[in-house]
């Protein structure tokens, strides 16, 4: 028995000896490689909200086929000058978005309440962000059931074509000029008749943007995006230059009050609207709602506004202030996972997956309500003045 075993032992060394071979040499990237990834950072720092990808096939006699697609012109522009002054001889088969199937409809308007918009795809794709009902977006190219879009603050994501209607750039300029109206109200309803006790014809939320067509009694009658009709409480309703104005008032002041409206709200990953949100979603739909248009995500708001210091007991803080956590990364740059609103006194309200929903906490040791992991990652303030960097007014906003 004892000899049985070394021989299989044995065996087993020496097949393991004869399969143990050296490992073929990887080969050596393509030159050409690390002029597109230095073009592709200079032009698109950040992908979510533009698009230079590139796959490159290197032919036997040394010609670089290109495939891909781009938001960017330019980008392609450049990258193909400078591989072509690098000697380089190329086939150009980079596909530039919008597609140009789409033919001249390559604009939309959301037209449901609150449309879900995926990272790729597919309805069990990750939800990335949402767009109220009246919302104009950039359609780029489609798949199947889905379009991808490109919302105003420049974030892509795919819609599935049941919540868009497509738009040539005529038709979104009468409806520009359209008489608009905004819905104020969290949430509530349409209806299809002058009462609001006729049947719904559908949900609305704050911020939800229609035409008005009329009004009868307490009612106004207003055209949804596919042209589809209904009627709102005309106290429901304000205009657009009103929604508009109120990003000339005091804003900070008007986010505070505005915030505490939201307490209660679901967390919801991708989430911008008053059905759930996620953190940035929080600070975004209240900036929605004074007129204001900011980035999406956390780590792109942190770059908008202007930087503010404060001290240990958190003074030079002033109530409306982005509060920004996070960690910082093995090689020492700062990564952003989490956005607030400063209320004073050390309070603060944000929706946070570990709190289930829109809460205020406390950044101060002494407070009950004090949330020691979030003051252990807080890492910046920033206050978004309107005009200021990122934080943009609807009015000037070319595609509203």
């Amino acid at each position: 028995m004892h000899r049985l075993i070394i021989l299989i032992l044995s065996a087993i060394a020496f097949a393991y000896g004869c399969s143990s071979k050296p490992n073929p040499r990887v080969a050596e990237p393509h030159p050409a490689l690390e002029l597109i990834t230095t073009i592709q950072a200079h032009f698109v720092p950040d992908r979510r909200v533009n698009r230079l990808d590139v796959e490159m096939v290197p032919r036997s006699d040394g010609t670089l086929v290109l495939r891909g697609e781009t938001t960017l012109p330019i980008a392609k522009d450049s990258l193909l000058s400078r591989l072509r002054a690098a000697a380089y001889q190329v086939v150009d088969s980079i596909r530039l978005l919008p597609a140009a199937e789409l033919g001249e409809h390559t604009w939309g308007l959301t037209r449901v309440s609150v449309a879900n918009m995926r990272s790729a795809p597919g309805h069990s794709q990750e939800l990335a962000t949402q767009a109220l009902l009246g919302t104009p977006v950039r359609v780029l190219q489609k798949n199947e059931e889905w379009y991808q879009v490109q919302t105003p603050d420049g974030y892509l994501a795919w819609l599935n074509q049941g919540e868009l209607v497509r738009l040539g750039a005529n038709e979104l300029a009468r409806w520009r000029q359209s008489t608009r109206l905004v819905y104020t109200p969290l949430c509530g309803r349409a209806y299809q008749d002058a009462s609001p006790l006729a049947t719904p014809y559908g949900d609305l939320v704050a911020g939800c943007i229609l035409e008005q067509i009329g009004t009868r009694g307490a009612m106004t009658q207003v055209r949804y995006p596919d042209s589809s009709t209904a009627y709102v409480l005309t106290a429901d309703l304000v205009p657009w230059a009103e929604w508009c104005g109120h990003a000339d008032g005091e804003v900070a002041k008007a986010v505070v009050q505005r915030s505490v409206n939201l307490h209660g709200i679901p967390y919801l990953w991708g989430g911008t609207s008053p059905k759930g949100m996620d953190c940035s979603g929080f600070t975004k739909t209240l900036y929605w709602q004074q007129g204001l248009i900011l980035p999406r995500d956390a780590s792109q708001q942190l770059h908008a506004g202007v930087p503010v210091s404060y001290t240990e007991d958190l003074s030079g803080l002033t109530p409306g202030d982005f509060l920004f956590f996070g960690r910082y990364r093995q090689d020492g740059s700062p990564k952003v996972t989490h956005v607030s609103i400063y209320l004073g006194d050390g309070n603060f309200i944000h929706a946070g997956a570990d709190n289930g929903g829109v809460r205020i906490q406390n950044l101060l040791p002494t407070h009950p309500e004090y949330a020691a992991h979030r003051r252990a990652s807080l890492m910046y303030a920033r206050r978004m003045q309107p005009g200021s960097t990122g934080v943009v007014p609807l009015r000037e906003h070319p595609w509203y």
